[in-house]
């Protein structure tokens, strides 16, 4: 037998436990619409309290507030998972956002930035 029939890949524990921050389920998708009221200029409140409930049902909410934060460049994988997980949250954080305010936004890096 060769040797790569006999290896079993590591499979990190959050690619199975939906408790873990840096898991995605099948359905995360970046098009979901999570808070149904756009971010405006006049309800703020009511739309960061919505969008923050809506992030900690899907265990993201470390995203907004800077509590899951990159992992080092060695863990080449979980990086990668992270990057994934940041830009999905972007993108639920931006499709409620209004476009007056989410060209203001665009580029930032990270949701929490956002």
């Amino acid at each position: 037998m060769s040797e790569s029939a006999n290896t079993t890949p590591i499979v990190p524990k959050w690619y199975d436990d939906p408790s873990h921050s840096l898991y995605l389920h099948h359905s995360d998708q970046p098009g979901m619409i999570l808070v149904a009221q756009s971010l405006n200029q006049e309800n703020y409140h009511i739309w960061s309290h919505a969008i923050l409930m809506a992030l900690t049902t899907k265990n993201k909410d470390g995203f907004l507030d800077g509590t899951i934060t990159r992992p080092p460049a060695s863990s080449e994988v979980e990086t990668k998972q992270w990057t994934h997980c940041n830009i999905l949250v972007k993108g639920w954080i931006l499709n409620t956002i209004s476009p007056k305010i989410v060209e203001s936004v665009m580029y930032n890096d990270t949701a929490y930035e956002l």
